[in-house]
Parts: C-alpha cells; structure tokens; sequence
C-alpha cells in the first residue's frame, strides 16, 4: 500500500538518502533491509550465547561457594586471582593444603580467612620516589661503566632490594645505590 507522501530519510544501513512513502520506513531498498536483518540476527544469536556462557559461569560460582573444599582451579576463579598466585601464597605458607595423590585441595574456609588477616607493615613501606634522570643510570651505563652482564646486573639489583624505574623503554636506577654497592666490591 502506498500513499502520496514524501518523506527524506536517511538509511540505517548504508546511511544514504533517500525518499520514503512511509513514516516507518528505514531502510532504502530490500538489500539493505537484508543486511539489517541479517545483523540483527546475529547479534541474536552472539547475546544468546554470551548469555548461556554466563549463566554457566554462574552456575560454577555458586557450586564451588556450596563446596567445603576446592581445588587451586575453583579457588582461582573463586577469588579472581591466577592460579600461580594461589601457588605461590601455598609456597609461603600463608594457604594451608591437603595433597590427595598430585591434586592439591584447600579449605574454602581457609581461603576466606586468609583475607581476614592484616596486612604486615613490610607489605605496606612506601614507594620509593624517582630521584630524577640526573641521579640515575640506565641498565646500559651500568653494565658499560663496570663492566658486568646484563643478568649479573639484575641479580644483584634484585639481592639487594634496589628500586628500579622505568621511565619510556628504559629502566633507571638509582646512582648512589649502584655506586655503594660496585665501590664496595672494588675495594
């Protein structure tokens, strides 16, 4: 059915002008209704999944919240973190454990409390401030100016708990520390 009516319009798809007989057209011709169509489609059918995908993501969260103990795979998603951080807080004995065979398993009880405890003020020191460019050496002066490798260089930066800066592409550090630590050595 069409009418005497004039309407300019702009379509949704291709963004073209064009002149439309109707106050609901929105598209100018059949290959562009098409193409909405189409996309319309699939992103009813993207939302659906990504909605079935998190429903079972949801589903998984409240199985492992039900469970007295998990494993390092459920208690990683349970608290958000990666699986080698729940290792590495194993390591350090601040995460109690039972082994069954290989499979390492944790009290949800044990995880929970573990974010109950105070920090420690070692884990609370101030950043150390940037003492500016003309203080520091790059990596590359260092190694230059006293001859050592690149690993020995981070070895020793890291034995000895100097802060280091990265700035652009290059890291700094700081020249009194680099100073009193090969001084000494030379000596």
């Amino acid at each position: 059915m069409s009418s005497n009516i004039k309407i300019t319009r702009i379509c949704e798809c291709c963004k073209n002008e064009f002149t439309a007989r109707t106050t609901k057209t929105l598209y100018c011709s059949l290959k562009c209704s098409s193409k909405a169509y189409k996309k319309r489609a699939r992103q009813a059918k993207i939302d659906k999944s990504n909605n079935e995908t998190e429903s079972g993501k949801k589903a998984d969260f409240e199985a492992i919240k039900a469970r007295d103990y998990i494993d390092v795979n459920m208690a990683s998603n349970l608290v958000g973190i990666s699986r080698r951080t729940i290792y590495r807080l194993i390591e350090r004995g601040e995460l109690d454990i039972a082994k069954l065979g290989r499979r390492t398993i944790i009290r949800r009880c044990d995880l929970e409390s573990f974010f109950s405890i105070p920090l420690q003020e070692s884990m609370l020191r101030p950043v150390q401030e940037f003492p500016g460019l003309e203080n520091c050496y790059t990596i590359g002066q260092i190694q230059h100016k006293f001859g050592i490798s690149a690993g020995a260089l981070y070895m020793v930066i890291q034995r000895h708990g100097i802060t280091k800066y990265s700035i652009g592409k290059f890291n700094y550090v700081a020249k009194k520390d680099i100073d009193i630590i090969f001084n000494a050595r030379e000596k």
